[in-house]
């Protein structure tokens, strides 16, 4: 029974995750948008986050579907955790318009945490560390389509 709640609470995690992230990175690419090659919207970033669960997928699953579980747990809880470190930029952009320079700046700011916490997360869970790098290069390819 307790085995039961743990899955439905982490899959609970996964579902709340996956939106918030989507959402709070469409609310960030507003204040970019004309840096970005393409029509950027909520569904585009939603697709990308599901996507990115798809290409860790590739370097995952030869591990059991518990650990596969605990890995999407992880690496949900760090994009959730940048979303939530990307609302302060958020916010004050709502009230002082602040220079592209700031807006990516913080964000690689942000980026730079998440990444460290990854690979903390991944250490954790005793997987390899290139896995971190891999989640990098994910989001490194869906830059150069959509700058």
């Amino acid at each position: 029974m307790a085995i039961e709640k743990t899955i439905a609470f982490k899959i609970t995690v996964i579902i709340i995750c996956i939106p918030t992230t989507a959402f709070t990175l469409n609310q960030y690419a507003k204040l970019i948008h004309h840096l970005l090659s393409i029509n950027y919207n909520w569904l585009f970033e939603l697709m990308v986050v599901l996507g990115m669960l798809v290409f860790q997928f590739l370097f995952i699953y030869k591990n059991t579907w518990r650990l596969k579980l605990d890995y999407y747990v992880n690496m949900l809880l760090v994009s959730l955790t940048g979303s939530l470190l990307l609302w302060p930029l958020i916010i004050l952009n709502l009230l002082y318009h602040c220079s592209d320079a700031v807006n990516v700046f913080y964000f690689l700011a942000v980026v730079t945490v998440m990444f460290f916490d990854h690979k903390k997360r991944v250490a954790q869970l005793e997987l390899p560390v290139f896995i971190s790098y891999t989640w990098i290069i994910y989001r490194f390819i869906i830059l150069i389509f959509i700058l």
